[in-house]
């Protein structure tokens, strides 16, 4: 097997549910909770497939399901990214802290290598601050966390 385009970037999870979004959009897609809603929309076949339109919807509905770990508005992806980008962080390093959303600096060490070696506590503190700030998580969604 030969590999003929090597992997040129890493996406995250809100840039992977932003495509799929305009992927259902551009072929008119209707999932069964949208039916009400679009009634004017009609299925129809498309040159993507039924494996792409199944895939897109489970994906779709999976991110809907998982509130909590999911970014919403583009404004917010990029203020994190620039707040990280202060920081002496790998590429992969900030894209696992951009998809998990880390709450706690023992999910915030697990994410970077030798952060405690690499960041002060201060910085560690105001990276989970700055997660809290522009992602706040409802009080119900605390308490489940802090029961785990």
């Amino acid at each position: 097997m030969q590999i003929i385009n090597e992997r040129d970037k890493f996406l995250s999870n809100y840039e992977v549910l932003e495509h799929l979004k305009g992927i259902k959009e551009k072929n008119n897609w209707v999932f069964e909770k949208d039916k009400n809603a679009k009634k004017d929309h009609l299925r129809r076949g498309t040159a993507a497939g039924l494996d792409l339109e199944v895939i897109t919807k489970d994906i779709l509905s999976y991110a809907d399901a998982d509130k909590k770990a999911t970014i919403t508005s583009s404004a917010d992806f990029t203020a994190l990214l620039q707040y990280l980008n202060q920081f002496d962080l790998v590429k992969v390093e900030k894209l696992q802290i951009v998809n998990s959303l880390p709450r706690t600096m023992v999910h915030l060490y697990a994410l970077v290598e030798e952060c405690d070696q690499r960041l002060s506590d201060e910085q560690s503190q105001g990276i989970l601050d700055k997660i809290a700030e522009l992602f706040p998580v409802e009080e119900d969604e605390e308490m489940e966390e802090a029961q785990e």
